[in-house]
Parts: C-alpha cells; structure tokens; sequence
C-alpha cells in the first residue's frame, strides 16, 4: 500500500465521520425543532442526566 493510497484511505474515513455526525445532530435538531420546539437543550449534558432526561419526557412523548 502506497503512503497516497493510505492517505486517501484515511482522509476518506474523516470524511464519513463528519457527515455521519452532520446526518446525527441534524436529525436530533429536526426532532427537537418538530415535537419540543421550546425546550432549551443545555449545551453540555452527562450520560446519566440524558438518559433521566429521555426517560422522563422523550420515551412518553415519542408518537408509536
């Protein structure tokens, strides 16, 4: 394998992180903007805080 051809491999790799990550949050601003468009989500959030925070108003709220 050429150093380019690892390069490529590499630089490929970034590129699909970054648009996977821009597909995520989008998806989670389009959810936030559509079912709780005044909820104010904190800039920073711990694990256990996100998942008392889902528990208590996504997982009721979610049409089924």
């Amino acid at each position: 394998m050429t150093p380019f051809v690892l390069f490529a491999i590499i630089l490929l790799g970034m590129a699909l992180l970054l648009i996977l990550g821009v597909l995520f949050f989008g998806t989670l601003k389009s959810i936030k903007k559509r079912y709780y468009p005044n909820w104010k989500f904190p800039d920073y959030v711990s694990v256990g805080y996100a998942e008392y925070l889902y528990r208590k108003f996504v997982k009721r709220d979610l049409p089924k």
